[in-house]
């Protein structure tokens, strides 16, 4: 029974804490006291003769109902007391001149009051209870007996009433302490998660862009500097990046497994690895890539942090540094050659005076030394940044390859199935890493608006002076009425808005950089049935017959 400060607002039908839990206590004595009376109505029914019986067991069950009616809400906190009190006299009335023993009845009072109320209360009941045993003891017992019987009852209902005050003391202690120590864990949690708060906002802030990666290649975290530069979504960072990473400007790409990010989740850890990416956006970005690990801390593994700066500003500026190098150098060795060639026919004639001579000849020596230092700067420099775009002649089956490789994990994870049917070699002239980003937007969305259990058919085929690549999907497809405009730049259908996430770039830049190369693109669609893209471009026709087979990074 809970007891303390007076609460308002009785209600019926819904009683507060404290009430429940008076009803509780009284309600489990007079239960008590009414299965006795039954055993007695059974066994020794001459007991209800004895008017202390009847009317004690009638008083436990008026005093019950009265618990029940009271609005203990209004009433002080001490007048529960009335209750325990009055049962008491109730219970020696039904013990007395009984050989029954039912003083043990008296332990629900006593404990009543000694988990409730103070030890002034709990003493008073123990009097109480006395002054009841000496007199029915007077009164009905011709026993030496009589007295013994009294110090028994008492004593042990006073070891009842202090072990329950105690028990209950060190309950509230231990509430108490509980509650602030859940107080201190409050706002433990609440500190850390503000500090968490702060540092991803830090995090956020910086151009740098950091990634966190478990050992077992699963993204732990990423600021919005790596989101940006690598194209992720921000929903779900797992997903694919939409920026490729090349070996170099207008390269080739990177094979899957040696891209900084696979040789951090192995486990590797390097520094300023040097790479080219070509963003979403369409801009090639200088990048240099460091990994570092991080020790296991609780119950958190190791873990690797992967940090990338953009230096696309360092690395233009170093390389027109180096071409303005280069042509200097080109430009001072015309006139220090010309400078040498005058001064040695000048030293061929005979009427130069000795100093006239020695003037010509240390002339002669600071050239060709100024001369050996230009030669030497300019090997040293490197060839200048060039912006045109650069083909070869490659097999479309590694681009398709190395595409199909970093997808399949999403496609594995969204149960889409990949098929891929190349068997002969797709050899084209092209610039591979503009190739490379036309398979990758065809595959990733044929994955992407593919829903589970689908399949996407991959098939590349030579066809006299052409090569076509086929991507088929079992997806949600394309409506008749949005099929003309879906190669309109920022053009998306409503249903692939519903779908994920994009920009509509996607199949526009594709068809732009076909058509760049000689070759046409499109596509086919059915709504809720699929789509098929499909790219011809036209076939390499100087090349070596046996060239490009099949490479490692075919799928598996």
């Amino acid at each position: 029974m809970v007891t303390g400060a007076v609460r308002t607002g009785f209600v019926v039908g819904s009683p507060d804490g404290r009430t429940r839990s008076i009803w509780l206590t009284q309600l489990v004595l007079a239960a008590s006291v009414l299965i006795t009376a039954l055993l007695v109505m059974v066994l020794q029914p001459s007991l209800f003769g004895r008017a202390g019986f009847l009317v004690g067991t009638v008083l436990v069950v008026l005093f019950t109902l009265a618990t029940i009616s009271l609005p203990w809400s209004r009433l002080p906190a001490a007048a529960v007391l009335a209750i325990p009190f009055a049962d008491a006299v109730a219970i020696g009335l039904l013990s007395s001149g009984t050989e029954l023993r039912l003083g043990y009845l008296w332990g629900f009072p006593v404990m009543w009051v000694a988990m409730h109320f103070g030890a002034r209360a709990l003493a008073a009941m123990l009097a109480m209870i006395g002054l009841i045993l000496l007199v029915d003891t007077a009164l009905t017992s011709t026993s030496s007996l009589g007295p013994l019987r009294v110090f028994i009852v008492l004593l042990s209902l006073t070891f009842i009433g202090i072990t329950a005050h105690l028990a209950l003391r060190r309950t509230r202690s231990l509430r108490r302490l509980l509650r602030r120590q859940a107080g201190r864990l409050t706002a433990t949690f609440t500190r850390r998660a503000h500090q968490e708060r702060r540092t991803l906002e830090i995090l956020n802030g910086l151009d740098t862009a950091i990634a966190r990666i478990s050992t077992e290649g699963e993204v732990l975290a990423v600021n919005d500097a790596y989101s940006r530069l690598y194209g992720l979504d921000a929903m779900d960072p797992t997903l694919p990046a939409r920026s490729v990473e090349y070996t170099g400007l207008r390269g080739m790409p990177i094979p899957s497994g040696e891209r900084p990010f696979a040789r951090a989740s192995r486990g590797e850890t390097f520094t300023d690895a040097s790479v080219w990416l070509f963003t979403a956006e369409g801009e090639w970005r200088a990048l240099s890539v460091s990994a570092k690990r991080l020790q296991a801390r609780g119950d958190e593994g190791s873990s690797i942090l992967l940090v990338v700066h953009d230096v696309t500003a360092l690395t233009y500026a170093q390389r027109e540094r180096e071409r303005f190098t280069a042509m200097a150098s080109h430009e001072l060795k015309h006139p220090l050659t010309v400078m040498i060639g005058n001064a040695e026919l000048a030293l061929e004639l005979d009427e130069l005076t000795p100093r006239t001579r020695e003037r010509f000849e240390a002339i002669i020596r600071a050239s060709e030394r100024m001369l050996t230092m230009t030669e030497s700067l300019a090997s040293t420099t490197r060839r200048g940044f060039s912006g045109r775009d650069e083909v070869d002649d490659i097999d479309l089956r590694q681009i398709l390859y190395e595409s199909v490789a970093s997808f399949r994990p999403t496609a594995t994870a969204g149960g889409v199935q990949i098929e891929v049917l190349a068997d002969e070699p797709l050899l084209i002239t092209a610039d591979g890493f503009r190739l490379r980003q036309v398979v990758d937007n065809i595959v990733s969305n044929a994955i992407k608006y593919t829903p589970r259990d689908g399949r996407v058919r991959i098939a590349g085929v030579v066809d006299r002076d052409a090569v076509t690549l086929t991507v088929t999907d079992t997806g949600i497809g394309i409506a008749a009425d949005d099929l003309p405009r879906i190669l309109t730049p920022y053009f998306r259908t409503a249903e692939a808005q519903q779908t994920s996430g994009g920009t509509g770039l996607g199949l526009g830049i594709s068809n732009d950089i076909v058509r760049a190369h000689g070759g046409t693109l499109s596509v086919e669609s059915q709504a809720g049935e699929g789509t098929t893209v499909s790219v011809r471009l036209p076939r390499a026709t100087d090349h070596d017959t046996g060239a490009t087979g099949r490479d490692d990074g075919g799928p598996a």
